[in-house]
């Protein structure tokens, strides 16, 4: 059991990229997505009850405190990992906590970052070297699938209303914080968001220059912004079939 739960346990390869479970972790995307806009009444039915919401959202952030306490018990190296400022582990705090108080205006803002993150999680998983049956794998699936399938439930379940306006403020938010990680890793040493000096992660469709540092911080931020760009217009795109079948109607 204790081994379940250490997340210092893998150092080696556990899951190789492009291997049968990394595939099998990039299907079930699409196969939420479908199943989000198959049962898009169920969807609308649970975001309007609050107390289905409320327990839900509780018990993901449940979740995120155990992994936390099992991060500092363990003594997880390197010690920058302990604090939750990576771009996935701050949304997975900070989205929870703007739906429990129905910041649906703010949640707006940050779904185009949270669906980006989700979606490159799995294309570019950081799982690699986690044991397969463990807590940190299982978590690290929950926490993106979460963040990845959350704006297309909210999209479908509060029907946001998408300009560029807002889309730029987004960007812009993003932009700056992440100039502000890069600065904080450069001046301590960590590497939040993998702009660190020492980052170890590779992103595979990007040759391997722009993969060093300091070059990591303008080519992740380009590919930031396609991200963003695709989960705005996925979700745009969404929300114009959604008028055009209630005129129909």
């Amino acid at each position: 059991m204790q081994n379940f739960f250490n997340p210092t346990r893998s150092t080696e390869v556990e899951v190789p990229m492009f291997g049968s479970l990394h595939l099998i972790t990039m299907a079930i995307m699409p196969a939420l997505v479908l199943l989000v806009l198959w049962k898009k009444e169920a969807v609308k039915r649970i975001l309007a009850n609050r107390k289905v919401v409320t327990w839900f959202v509780a018990l993901f952030l449940g979740l995120e405190v155990l992994n936390l306490i099992l991060l500092w018990s363990f003594k997880f190296e390197p010690f920058f990992e302990r604090f939750p400022l990576h771009l996935c582990y701050t949304l997975s705090l900070l989205i929870p906590v703007l739906m429990l108080k129905e910041r649906y205006d703010l949640l707006q803002i940050f779904c185009y970052w949270s669906l980006g993150s989700g979606f490159i999680s799995f294309v570019n998983p950081s799982y690699l070297h986690t044991y397969p049956m463990s807590f940190e794998f299982i978590h690290y699936c929950i926490r993106h699938y979460f963040l990845f399938i959350i704006p297309i439930m909210l999209q479908v379940g509060i029907g946001f209303r998408h300009s560029y306006r807002i889309f730029r403020i987004s960007m812009f938010t993003l932009a700056s914080y992440a100039f502000f990680i890069f600065l904080l890793n450069w001046a301590t040493g960590a590497n939040y968001m993998h702009l660190g000096q020492n980052n170890p992660v590779h992103i595979t469709f990007l040759p391997d220059q722009l993969n060093k540092w300091p070059w990591t911080y303008p080519s992740f931020v380009v590919t930031g912004i396609l991200l963003l760009h695709i989960g705005y217009f996925s979700l745009l795109r969404m929300e114009r079939q959604s008028a055009v079948v209630n005129v129909s109607r």
